[in-house]
């Protein structure tokens, strides 16, 4: 992530202000992927909360303006918008991952988590998949998983079999991303398939918490 659009270099630290709750940027990237790809709709009023839950679930955005939140909110819209329009040109979806400055390893184990994390929110489009006889799709969901048992080291594979895993996994992930995204537009047809949809409806449940609809919190403003 050395060469990032300046609007992610702000996200990503703003990212790594807000505490160990909220994800890191590879990380969203991955959730936002995941979230795009889902054979069954996640609106912005289900997913967004997450990004600050932590692994208790339990965690909340603490801001001292709300306009700060507001912010924070409009950049992780604007690279869920940009996600979205990638995918829309095939074979331009490039994952956004870390890389390890001591050796230029590629680290995509976080953004494994994230997308993972997606999947958890509609496991029952998931499932439509795994039965549905695509083998692409079927590969893809696989492999996902068999990335995420690895990052976690529970992998009852030997070492260098990890080795060849964590080695192709960076070319593989956009691959994957990409044949589910087909598959959800074939089988979805009336999902958006462009950024100009990727927004907090007004009347949603608003993201930080309130209880709230949107356009009576955060989006007064």
């Amino acid at each position: 992530m050395s060469e990032l659009a300046s609007y992610l270099d702000e996200l990503d630290q703003l990212l790594l202000d807000q505490g160990e709750d909220w994800m890191l940027l590879t990380q969203l990237d991955g959730y936002l992927a995941g979230i795009l790809v889902s054979p069954d709709l996640v609106p912005p009023g289900v997913w967004l909360k997450h990004i600050w839950a932590g692994d208790d679930g339990a965690g909340l955005p603490h801001f001292e303006k709300m306009e700060d939140f507001q912010h924070i909110i409009d950049l992780i819209m604007r690279h869920y918008n940009d996600v979205l329009a990638s995918l829309a040109q095939p074979g331009c979806y490039e994952p956004l991952f870390d890389i390890d400055t001591r050796n230029d390893d590629v680290l995509w184990e976080l953004w494994v988590e994230g997308f993972m994390q997606a999947m958890d929110l509609a496991p029952d489009g998931w499932e439509r998949i795994a039965v549905s006889g695509d083998a692409g799709c079927k590969a893809a969901l696989k492999g996902m998983a068999k990335l995420h048992v690895i990052a976690n080291g529970e992998a009852q594979l030997s070492h260098g079999k990890v080795e060849q895993w964590t080695r192709e996994a960076p070319d593989l992930i956009p691959i994957w991303v990409e044949t589910l995204h087909a598959w959800r537009l074939e089988n979805d047809p009336s999902r958006p398939s462009s950024p100009r949809q990727g927004k907090v409806g007004r009347n949603d449940p608003c993201p930080c918490g309130s209880g709230k609809k949107y356009k009576k919190c955060c989006g007064l403003n």
